[in-house]
C-alpha cells in the first residue's frame, strides 16, 4: 500500500506525487500489498518546533527486505566505502525538502547546497540537517518512537547531471527511486557485511506506530474560542493606515502600559505587512515564554516565516546576537554564551565601532545568511529593557527606520531604562501613545489602577474599556500551591464559557520551583499533573522552547516571564513572596536610580511595585491573587482595596494544605 496524505496542493505535493511514480515504477505491486506500507506526509507541521515545516515525510516499511539496483559506492559506519554485490532495504525514513531553483538559482559550495532568493541565500543543507532534529523531536512530543531520519534534498529544477560528484543528499528530477535508495546507502551509513548491504532505520514497531491510523503525526492544533478572538483581533482589527505608511519609513515606538495590547499591535503591524506586501518580519524579546505563546498564535493563523513568501520570524534577543556574532566569528560554538553575554556583547561593539566588522562585511553576512538576517522589519517587544548596546547593535544591522518598539511604561526590569530616540532626527521618529486597556475587563481595569496608587505609582494612565464590562478578582489567602480543587473550580468555570485551560495563566514564583537532577517544575504544576491534569510548564527548560499544543494543558510561568501574556483567567501563586523576592532582588544589587532623598527601601519597594504590576495586567476576566497569611505591606494594599471594590473584589481564606 502507498498513500499521499497532508497538503493536495502545491509543489510539496506535486514532488510528493512524482516520488509515488518513482516508487511504484519500481515495486509495481506495492498499490496493492497490504503487507508493504509506504506513507508521504504532504506539508507536516512539526507544530511547537523553530523549524515548523517538513515539505514530504516519506516513511516506508516492508514486511521482507526488498532488493534494489545498486549504483554507487556505499559509505558504512565503520567500514571503508564499499561498492556492494547486493543491497536491500526493510524500511525507510526520509524528510525530504523540495526546492524548484534552476541551476542559474542554485550554488554548491563543496557539496553544501545553497539557493538564491531575492532577499539573499539559503543553505538548504543545512536548514534540512537541523530539520531532521526538529522532526525525531516533534515525533517524541507525539507520544512515537523515533526511528532514524535522514534529509533529502529534491531539486525539481535539476537533472542529475546539473548536481556534484557524490556523495551528498540532493537529487534531482530524473533520479530514479534506486537511485535514491543509493544516495542512502551513500549517506545513512548502512550495514555492509561480505558486501551485501541492509538498509534498515529501526525496528519494525517504529515505523508501526507511525504508519498506523490512530498516529497523531498529522494533527492540528484546535484553536480556542481565546485563540479565534486573538486570531481575529490581528487578521481583522483594523488599524490606521498611516500605522502602516511608517513602516520602513520611521521609528515607531508605541508606549503604553500593562494591558494596552502592546504586544498584540505589533503582531497586527507585522502581519499586516506581511498580508498587504510580503514583508518579512523578525518580532524580538527576551521572553521564552512569550516567544512560544507568539510562534503558537503564528501556527494558527498560517503565517509562515521563508525567504521565498515573507512571513513572521520569533526569537529571543539573546539567540538573535548570539547568531550574529557566531557568523562574524567573535565566537565559537564552545564558548558559554550566556554566561559570558555582557563581555561577549562589548566585543561585538567594539569590532563594530572600529570597523573590523564593516557595513560590506553586515551586507554579506545578511545575503550569506538571509534566512536569519534578511529581515525588512524588526518588532521590538520590551524595548524598555534594551540597554543601549543592544539598540546600537540592533541599528547597526538594521537602520532605524526598519524598527518598531513596544515600550512598556514603567515595566522596566533591567538596570537602566531604554532611549530609544537617542541620536535620532525628529523627523525619523513616530512616537505612538496607547493608553486605552484592550485586554482586562473594566473591572480588572480600575483594581489595577487602584494598586498602582496603593504601592505608590503615580501617573498611572491606563483607561478602562467602557465595552469590557464585567470581570472579577479573587483574593485567596494561605498556600494553595498543592491545592489542586481550586484550579479545577477555576477550570470548571472557564469551560462553561468554552474555555480551555490553555486559555488560562498561572504565574509562580522561584520558591514554587523545585529541582531534580537535571529536571526543574513548578511545585503547582506537579500537584496537577498528578491529580491527572495536564499542564505546559514552562518552568521547565525543555519545555518553554516549545509552545503548547494540547488545549487541556494549563500554561505556568514564572513570574519573570509573564510579560506579553495573557489568560482569561490568570492565576497569581504566593504573590506576596514574589513581591518581596523582587526587593530582595533590589536591595541585593540596588541599580543607579532615585532621587538624592531616596532610601534603599524605598526604591527597593518601588522596584518591587513595578514588577507586581506586570503580573496583576495579564488577565482578561478573572484574576486570582494568592497571598500567605503573613503579614505584609503588599497584602495591606490589597486588603484596602477589597474594602472599597467588595463588590467585584472577593477574599478568601483558605486551609494550608
Amino acid at each position: 500500500m502507498i498513500e499521499i496524505v497532508g497538503a493536495n496542493e502545491g509543489q510539496e505535493y506535486e514532488a510528493a506525487v512524482h516520488l509515488r511514480k518513482l516508487i511504484l515504477a519500481v515495486w509495481p505491486d506495492l498499490s496493492q500489498n497490504p503487507d508493504d506500507h509506504v506513507k508521504l506526509f504532504v506539508g507536516l507541521k512539526l507544530y511547537g518546533q523553530k523549524y515548523e515545516d517538513i515539505d514530504v515525510f516519506v516513511v516506508g516499511h516492508l514486511s521482507e527486505p526488498r532488493e534494489f539496483d545498486v549504483e554507487m559506492k556505499f559509505y558504512p559506519r565503520d567500514n571503508d566505502p564499499v561498492l556492494p554485490r547486493r543491497a536491500f532495504v526493510r524500511n525507510f525514513a526520509l524528510a525530504v525538502e523540495v526546492k524548484s531553483h534552476d541551476a542559474s538559482g542554485v550554488r554548491f559550495d563543496d557539496k553544501l547546497l545553497s539557493v538564491k532568493y531575492p532577499r539573499g541565500w539559503e543553505c538548504v543543507t543545512e536548514k534540512a540537517f537541523k530539520q531532521v532534529f526538529e522532526l525525531k523531536s516533534y515525533l517524541g512530543r507525539a507520544g512515537l518512537p523515533s526511528p532514524y531520519v535522514k534529509d533529502l534534498i529534491f531539486m525539481t529544477g535539476l537533472r542529475e547531471s546539473d548536481v556534484p560528484e557524490r556523495p551528498h543528499n540532493v537529487f534531482g528530477v530524473d533520479a530514479s527511486f534506486e537511485t535514491i535508495l543509493n544516495i542512502v546507502g551513500q549517506v545513512a551509513q548502512p550495514k555492509v557485511r561480505d558486501r551485501i548491504a541492509r538498509i534498515s532505520f529501526g525496528p519494525d514497531e517504529n515505523f508501526l506506530a507511525i504508519l498506523s491510523p490512530e498516529a497523531t503525526v498529522l494533527k492540528t492544533i484546535e484553536p480556542t474560542s481565546i485563540d479565534r478572538r486573538r486570531m481575529d483581533r490581528i487578521v481583522k482589527s483594523a488599524l490606521p493606515d498611516e500605522w502602516l505608511e511608517d513602516l520602513t519609513n520611521k521609528q515607531i515606538v508605541l508606549r503604553g502600559r500593562g494591558g494596552v495590547g502592546k504586544t498584540v499591535i505589533l503582531l497586527q503591524m507585522a502581519y499586516r505587512a506581511f498580508d498587504n506586501a510580503g514583508m518579512r518580519s523578525l518580532v524580538l524579546t527576551y521572553n521564552k515564554a512569550l516567544v512560544a505563546d507568539m510562534r503558537r498564535t503564528m501556527a494558527l493563523l498560517g503565517v509562515p516565516r521563508n525567504l521565498a513568501r515573507g512571513g513572521i520570524g520569533v526569537e529571543t534577543v539573546h539567540s538573535f546576537i548570539a547568531r550574529l556574532m557566531g557568523e562574524l566569528g567573535i565566537i565559537g560554538n564552545d564558548d558559554d554564551f550566556l554566561d559570558n553575554y555582557e563581555k561577549h556583547k562589548q566585543s561585538l561593539i567594539d569590532y563594530l565601532r572600529s570597523g573590523a566588522v564593516s557595513s560590506a562585511d553586515l551586507k554579506s553576512l545578511i545575503e550569506e545568511n538571509a534566512d536569519d538576517f534578511a529581515w525588512d522589519v524588526i518588532f521590538v517587544d520590551e524595548g524598555q529593557d534594551w540597554p543601549s548596546d543592544e539598540i546600537e547593535t540592533l541599528r547597526t544591522v538594521f537602520t532605524p527606520e526598519q524598527i518598531v518598539v513596544a515600550d512598556g511604561v514603567d515595566q522596566y526590569v533591567r538596570d537602566s531604562v531604554a532611549d530609544w530616540d537617542a541620536g535620532l532626527s525628529r523627523e525619523l521618529l513616530r512616537p505612538r501613545r496607547l493608553r486605552r486597556c484592550l485586554r482586562m475587563k473594566a473591572n480588572l481595569a480600575h483594581f489595577v489602577a487602584d494598586c498602582a496608587d496603593a504601592l505608590g505609582l503615580e501617573n498611572w494612565d491606563l483607561e478602562a474599556n467602557p465595552d469590557a464590562n464585567g470581570g472579577r478578582i479573587i483574593i485567596l489567602e494561605g498556600d494553595i500551591s498543592r491545592d489542586t480543587a481550586i484550579f479545577k473550580k477555576l477550570k470548571a468555570e472557564a469551560a462553561e464559557l468554552g474555555n480551555y485551560p490553555v486559555d488560562l495563566l498561572a504565574c509562580v514564583p522561584p520558591a514554587l520551583v523545585a529541582s531534580e537532577e537535571d529536571e526543574s517544575h513548578s511545585i503547582p504544576g506537579r500537584a496537577i499533573q498528578q491529580d491527572g491534569g495536564l499542564v505546559w510548564d514552562a518552568c521547565s527548560t525543555d519545555v518553554r522552547e516549545n509552545y503548547p499544543t494540547d488545549r487541556d494543558a494549563l500554561r505556568i510561568v514564572q513570574y519573570d516571564s509573564c510579560r506579553g501574556l495573557e489568560g482569561w483567567t490568570v492565576i497569581n501563586y504566593a504573590f506576596d513572596d514574589f513581591y518581596d523576592y523582587k526587593r530582595r532582588q533590589f536591595l541585593s544589587s540596588p541599580p543607579d536610580l532615585g532621587g538624592l532623598f531616596d532610601s534603599a527601601e524605598d526604591l527597593a519597594a518601588a522596584y518591587a511595585a513595578q514588577w507586581a504590576m506586570i503580573p496583576i495586567t495579564r488577565a482578561m476576566d478573572t484574576l486570582v491573587i494568592n497571598v500567605s497569611k503573613k503579614p505584609s505591606r503588599l497584602k495591606d494594599a490589597l486588603r484596602g482595596i477589597f474594602e472599597k471594590r467588595s463588590d467585584f473584589v472577593e477574599w478568601q481564606v483558605v486551609a494550608d494544605l
